[in-house]
């Protein structure tokens, strides 16, 4: 019943660690992340149950998929009912930010599109953005919030568009056109995301770190989407982003 996708770990962990280690502690910062975790547990078991792992799968783990999910809904909804009270009412408006993406996720899984590439930047928005109310409830400002949030907004979509690129190049003997297409929506997001942080650092809207803890992430999303790598070679690519996932975290913690 975990999750399958191992490179979730890190898009759902790294952020709220970062977030925790340059806003501190707090009662409703720790039960928000308990209320996420408990999700992303929920994720799982909602697909054998939506026979989306396959109709032997459904059939065999029913009992033990609606065990698991009953577990982690209600823990969820503890943990997210404790927050929404612990949480100063001044930034409980936080709660939205990832939420909303995570709503649109919901959409996508239940509708069997989550593999999609709507699916998995909404994915990628959910999770990099924990981070704002976690931080914000430890009363953090709402710039330090963004400054945590926006280097993991824009390292998990420029390099979830980027690996889209490398499987849209040989999955059903290939699609060059949407190849093609996404390599230049992975540039985009990486040239307008450094523009705008540029922007923002040189407008004292956001500190200059941001920028520099952004740059890895984008730099390496748009080597991959210019030159992508073999198939055969996504487990290193797979590896390669955890790492870049890890020092983005790094610079940020140090920097902010």
């Amino acid at each position: 019943m975990l999750p399958k996708e191992h490179g979730a770990y890190g898009q759902i962990i790294l952020p709220l660690i970062t977030a925790f280690a340059v806003a501190g502690l707090s009662a409703a910062g720790l039960l928000f992340a308990a209320a996420v975790i408990a999700g992303f547990l929920a994720h799982e078991p909602a697909l054998v149950l939506l026979g989306l792992r396959g109709p032997r799968a459904k059939r065999e783990l029913r009992s033990s998929a609606m065990r698991w999910l009953a577990a982690s809904l209600i823990v969820g909804a503890a943990a997210a009912s404790g927050a929404l009270v612990a949480i100063n009412p001044a930034t409980r408006w936080s709660v939205v930010v990832p939420l909303v993406p995570a709503l649109l996720l919901t959409i996508a899984i239940v509708s069997g599109r989550e593999k999609s590439w709507y699916g998995e930047v909404a994915a990628s928005l959910a999770f990099a953005g924990t981070s704002v109310p976690i931080s914000m409830a430890a009363g953090a400002p709402i710039a330090t919030a963004l400054a945590i949030a926006i280097p993991f907004v824009l390292l998990f979509v420029a390099s979830t568009l980027a690996v889209r690129v490398v499987i849209l190049q040989v999955r059903r003997g290939g699609d060059r056109q949407a190849a093609t297409t996404t390599r230049r929506a992975a540039f985009l997001v990486a040239g307008c995301g450094a523009a705008l942080l540029a922007w923002a650092a040189l407008s004292n809207v956001l500190p200059g770190s941001a920028l520099a803890a952004a740059t890895p992430g984008l730099a390496t999303a748009v080597a991959v989407a210019a030159k992508p790598p073999s198939p055969a070679r996504l487990r290193v690519l797979g590896w390669t982003l955890v790492a870049v996932s890890i020092a983005t975290a790094a610079i940020v913690i140090v920097a902010i």
